[in-house]
C-alpha cells in the first residue's frame, strides 16, 4: 500500500515460510499464536501467543527457512527508516529501548495506520501515519515503564548484589588488565541482559544510570588504593585506566579535588 510502510495480517498470507532476517527496517510483531526456537541475535525464545517482539535495522531474527510452509496469525507492523527522516519521531526514536531487547507480553495494535494507507496518498497521509506509529511507541512505552516498575522489578530484586559481585570479582580476576574498565555491555551480558533493559532496570532500582554505578564503584576502589599506599600510576593501573592522567581527570570529576590533594590530605 506504501513504498515506506506496511501493515500485514497473516491471516491474509498465503504460501508462507519461516525466514532468517537481517533487518533494514523497524518491526513490531504481534502473534496471534505460540512460535517456538525464535532467534533474536545471539539468543533463542519462543514467542508467546499475544506477545509483542520489536526489531531495529541491523538486527538478525526469526527463523531458519526449512522449506515447510506454515499458517501463522497475528499482525505485524514494518517501516523504513526514511520514513522518519527529518521528523520529530526520527530524532526520538534512540528513545524507545525496547527496540533493542525481547519481549514476552502483550500490546495490541490499533488498526489505524492501515486505513490511511488505503487512503489516496496526500500531503496530510505521512503525516498522519507517522503520528500513528508514535502513538504505538509510546503505548509500548508506557507498558515497560509499567512493567520496569512492577514485575521485572521483583523478579530482577537480586540484581543490584549481583552487579556489585560481579564488579568485585571483575577486578579480583584481574580483567581489568586484559579488557580495561569495566563497561555496561560487559555486565549485561554476563547476567544475561540487553545492555538497554539492564541499564533501565538499574535506573528503575536506584535512580541512577549503570554507568555511574560502575564508576562510583571504580572511585571507591580508587580511595581504598591510594590510602593503602599505592602512588597515582599504580592505582590507575590497578584500576584499568589507560593513562594516569585519564584516572586523575575521572577522580577529580568525582571527588571535586585530585589524586594528589586526596592524598595529602
Amino acid at each position: 500500500m506504501h513504498p515506506l510502510v506496511s501493515v500485514i495480517h497473516y491471516d491474509e498470507l498465503e504460501h508462507c515460510r519461516h525466514s532468517l532476517n537481517n533487518y533494514d527496517v523497524y518491526g513490531m510483531f504481534i502473534g496471534d499464536e505460540e512460535l517456538e526456537d525464535l532467534s533474536y541475535g545471539q539468543l533463542q525464545y519462543v514467542l508467546h501467543r499475544h506477545a509483542l517482539m520489536c526489531v531495529a535495522p541491523g538486527q538478525i531474527g526469526g527463523k531458519t527457512d526449512t522449506g515447510e510452509e506454515i499458517h501463522t496469525k497475528g499482525w505485524a507492523l514494518l517501516f523504513d527508516t526514511e520514513l522518519l527522516r527529518n521528523t520529530e519521531l526520527g530524532r526520538r526514536m534512540a528513545d524507545y529501548h525496547f527496540f533493542s531487547y525481547t519481549t514476552s507480553e502483550a500490546l495490541l495494535m490499533s488498526p489505524g495506520i492501515r486505513k490511511e494507507l488505503l487512503r489516496d496518498e496526500d500531503i496530510h497521509t505521512l503525516r498522519i501515519v507517522t503520528s500513528q506509529i508514535e502513538q504505538v511507541l509510546e503505548l509500548v512505552a508506557r507498558y515497560y515503564a509499567l512493567q520496569l516498575s512492577t514485575s521485572a522489578i521483583s523478579t530482577n530484586s537480586d540484581l543490584l548484589p549481583r552487579f556489585e559481585h560481579l564488579l568485585r570479582k571483575y577486578y579480583d580476576d584481574g580483567m581489568q588488565r586484559q579488557l580495561g574498565l569495566p563497561t555496561v555491555k560487559f555486565c549485561a551480558q554476563q547476567l544475561f541482559l540487553s545492555p538497554n533493559y539492564f541499564g533501565d532496570l538499574i535506573r528503575e532500582l536506584t535512580g541512577d544510570s549503570a554507568t555511574s554505578h560502575i564508576r562510583r564503584f571504580i572511585m571507591q576502589r580508587a580511595q581504598q588504593l591510594l590510602m593503602s599506599g599505592a602512588t597515582i600510576s599504580e592505582t590507575a593501573e590497578s584500576l584499568g585506566f589507560d593513562y594516569p592522567q585519564h584516572f586523575t581527570r575521572q577522580f577529580k570529576k568525582h571527588f571535586g579535588v585530585t589524586p594528589s590533594d586526596f592524598m595529602r590530605k
